[in-house]
């Protein structure tokens, strides 16, 4: 019988302490997933990848540029096309300081003078390693001046690179990321996005040059920024960075078992549990292939983790089965969990079991990992997206049960008079890098159907308004019978 401590250890450690999708690939190859539905995603083709927050995009920024990480795919997951023929360059990111694209205080000073489209041709052309006359100047002035003063020269100059990967059998892809921080306004973001997604498209009429760009959906429902000409053409190779619960699972069963500590416990509770062994290679553990998607045996390994009910005693199977119960109160209203609210959830879990319970993971901190994992949620919706929301939510704190009908939303709005003081707040702060609410200006409603679309909130068949709990707990809002809503 494996020790419930040890087993504690190797969730804390293995899992990763903010989320999978770091901007840095600082932890070992062995502690990396891929689900099945990724594989398009990191397919050389695939010029837009579409995830949440948390769900993944500069994870993948970091980890494709890693040679290390990329050969560990190749060999761990055959199934993904990523041969050791690809050249991998970051161009604009998550990361502090870059190279391989400007800042975005270089960025605001280069667009007085030069139109996006020439700056984002600069980035390729130094990204491709353009030869002359291609400026060797390091200033990016320089560059996009010389990009934009000759067309003609830069057009033969990538099809020479073109076709010297081509002779070679290799491939470029350049990437960018995070392009909420491309500018500390809106204003810009936009057509500096707008200008990038088209040279995407442009760039896929070469043999062996791609663009990636990693976007969150609200950006792709923009028709700011993808309202341009064929732009269907790319969209329709846009491939999404989507989670299914044996995902998740399979995702921390990849990392428990190659824990320092605890790592050895792990594989053979797993094994003993489900007749699956583990194999070995040179960079770690792999999981077997039938626990990264067959449920049922996943099921019976979290059993033996977290017992097979949510509460004690003999009502417990009543509140759910830890396996389902978890993934379940993680669900925004667009049905999809982030391996960030999972992963916090879990190590929650792990931290706050008491030492003497029988089981790796008590129900009870299971829930409050819940409750953590939504307060983590619900600060980066507010804080880092959409500020507008945590104005909106204010005066529903403590006031609210859902599933309600969406005449207690908009008598709690009309009371605090939220509407205008949104509207008013927005205009003096037009300059914001922050999406407003699209549908503000049909009041009540409008901002019922944005919530609805960033999947804050659900409609139900009676047209009630639920909110799923990863929103719900850390927002203040009851539910009956639900987790206890943070105060």
């Amino acid at each position: 019988m494996a020790d419930p401590n040890e087993l504690r250890i190797a969730l804390r450690e293995s899992l990763p302490a903010v989320d999978q999708a770091g901007a840095a690939d600082t932890r070992r190859p062995a502690f990396t997933f891929v689900p099945p539905s990724h594989a398009k995603a990191l397919d050389v083709d695939s010029s837009v990848v579409e995830g949440i927050r948390g769900a993944g995009k500069s994870f993948w920024w970091a980890h494709l540029a890693s040679p290390e990480h990329r050969r560990y795919i190749a060999a761990a997951f055959p199934d993904i096309r990523l041969g050791s023929a690809i050249e991998v360059a970051q161009a604009f990111g998550a990361q502090s300081v870059s190279t391989g694209a400007p800042s975005p205080d270089v960025l605001a000073a280069l667009l007085k003078s030069h139109p996006a489209r020439a700056i984002w041709r600069t980035v390729l052309a130094h990204n491709a390693g353009f030869g002359a006359p291609f400026p060797t100047s390091t200033k990016w002035s320089d560059r996009v001046q010389w990009v934009g003063e000759h067309p003609e020269e830069f057009d033969e100059l990538l099809r020479a690179k073109d076709t010297e990967l081509d002779a070679k059998g290799q491939s470029l892809v350049v990437l960018f990321d995070a392009l909420d921080r491309l500018a500390d306004d809106w204003a810009t973001i936009r057509p500096l996005s707008r200008a990038l997604l088209q040279l995407a498209l442009d760039v896929r009429s070469t043999r062996r040059i791609r663009f990636k760009v990693f976007l969150r959906p609200d950006m792709l429902q923009d028709r700011e920024i993808i309202g341009f000409p064929d732009a269907s053409k790319l969209l329709a190779r846009k491939a999404d960075l989507r989670w299914q619960r044996a995902d998740l699972y399979a995702l921390m069963f990849q990392c428990a078992a190659n824990a320092a500590h605890g790592g050895a416990a792990f594989r053979q509770l797993a094994t003993e549990a489900t007749g699956q062994a583990f194999s070995s290679e040179q960079q770690g553990w792999l999981l077997p292939r039938a626990l990264r998607s067959n449920e049922e045996l996943q099921e019976r390994l979290f059993e033996q983790l977290a017992g097979k009910a949510m509460a004690s005693g003999p009502s417990g199977y009543k509140r759910g089965k830890p396996y389902t119960w978890l993934v379940n109160h993680l669900l925004d209203g667009l049905g999809q969990v982030s391996p960030r609210s999972y992963c916090a959830a879990v190590r929650h879990a792990a931290d706050h079991t008491p030492a003497d319970a029988m089981t790796t993971l008590h129900f009870r901190a299971i829930q409050a990992g819940v409750q953590a994992a939504s307060k983590i949620r619900v600060n980066e919706v507010t804080t880092e997206d959409y500020p507008w929301i945590e104005f909106v939510m204010q005066p529903l704190r403590g006031k609210v049960t859902v599933p309600c009908a969406a005449s207690e939303f908009e008598r709690l709005w009309k009371d605090a008079e939220t509407i205008e003081r949104l509207t008013d707040q927005l205009v003096q702060t037009t300059a914001g890098v922050k999406l407003p609410p699209q549908s503000l200006g049909r009041g009540a409603s409008g901002l019922l159907d944005d919530l609805q679309s960033l999947g804050l909130i659900e409609r139900l068949r009676d047209q009630r308004i639920q909110m799923p709990d990863v929103y719900r707990i850390g927002f203040g809002f009851g539910r009956r019978g639900g987790v206890k809503p943070l105060r």
